[in-house]
């Protein structure tokens, strides 16, 4: 299985402790972590949870134009 490589820049471990204040940091770093863990998962999980998401965003739009 290929590894999976993103484009964002990591921080060194000395960079890390100067950021872990900041919400925006923390926000990267847990998408980041999330991200890891949905690419270890099988894609059809992936795919599946993708297709369960479209499908509510459709539900929750066609409610929203309802008069």
């Amino acid at each position: 299985m290929p590894l999976l490589r993103y484009l964002s820049p990591m921080p060194s471990g000395d960079q890390t402790s100067n950021t872990s204040k900041d919400p925006v940091a923390q926000a990267e770093a847990a998408r980041r972590k999330r991200l890891r863990a949905d690419a270890q998962r099988p894609m059809s999980v992936n795919l599946a949870e993708g297709i369960a998401l479209s499908h509510q965003l459709m539900q929750f739009v066609g409610a929203a134009r309802r008069d």
